[in-house]
């Protein structure tokens, strides 16, 4: 029983990642959401008052179904606030406000707040047992762009996002060929989309979409064109390790 609670926790924590983040509601929700799902990843089908409880961080329900929504900013020294970071989350708090009134639900400024929204935005469904009312994930959440009403170049954006999150894994394994992080690093890669498949273990097309995000790096020279390539053609990587820096490669950054 212990192991099948584990194994379902796992599989919910896998849901979670890929609904939060994977589908990008990371990016248009207030701070507390990620407390209201990790419960919700913990417990299944939590009630509203152990979501309130756990999640607002309180024994009294109502007091951590009041808790903030949002997580304010600490001086950075002794001059008071980051300026451009409270404006940054200021400029957020009023996005999401909008998208709320937009779902017909309260601008969210609690945790009870929060999961009004998560339940407007489908990330979150509640359902009625034993006469309580539980909430659980929504392993078919829609994408942002279908609940809310974002702006084109906002959709585009996001677009791009999941399109590099979804190869991210296979562009990091392309650059460790380089020997990136390691005592002998390599300046060019002759090889073929069918060899370096099989050396990452995944398709082949999974591979040729990762080789033309590192040819849209500046770092990185490909060709040729690997969208036109067949598996087995030759194809050549180089880096630019002048100009490469690890933390700045936004693709191969994150977890």
């Amino acid at each position: 029983m212990a192991d099948e609670q584990v194994g379902a926790e796992v599989a919910r924590a896998a849901v979670s990642r890929q609904v939060f983040e994977g589908l990008g509601w990371e990016r248009f929700t207030p701070h507390a959401a990620a407390g209201v799902l990790g419960v919700i990843v913990l417990l299944g089908a939590p009630t509203r008052e152990q979501i309130a409880r756990l999640a607002g961080q309180s024994s009294d329900a109502a007091v951590g179904e009041a808790a903030p929504a949002w997580v304010g900013l600490e001086p950075w020294d002794a001059c008071g606030p980051d300026r451009e970071r409270a404006k940054v989350l200021r400029d957020l708090v009023a996005e999401v406000d909008g998208y709320a009134r937009g779902l017909g639900v309260v601008e969210p400024r609690t945790v009870g707040d929060v999961l009004d929204y998560l339940v407007a935005c489908r990330v979150v469904t509640g359902f009625v047992e034993d006469r309580r009312a539980r909430f659980r994930l929504n392993p078919r959440a829609p994408l942002p762009a279908e609940v809310l009403d974002l702006p084109a170049e906002v959709v585009a954006a996001e677009d791009e996002l999941r399109w590099l999150a979804l190869h991210r894994p296979v562009v990091r394994g392309l650059i460790d060929l380089f020997g990136a992080h390691g005592d002998d690093p390599v300046d060019v890669l002759h090889t073929s989309l069918g060899e370096l498949a099989g050396a990452l273990r995944v398709e082949v097309e999974s591979v040729r979409a990762a080789v033309v995000i590192l040819g849209e790096q500046p770092d990185f020279e490909v060709g040729p064109d690997p969208e036109r390539l067949r598996a087995g053609e030759p194809v050549r990587i180089a880096v630019d390790w002048a100009n490469f820096l690890d933390f700045r490669f936004d693709v191969a950054a994150g977890d």
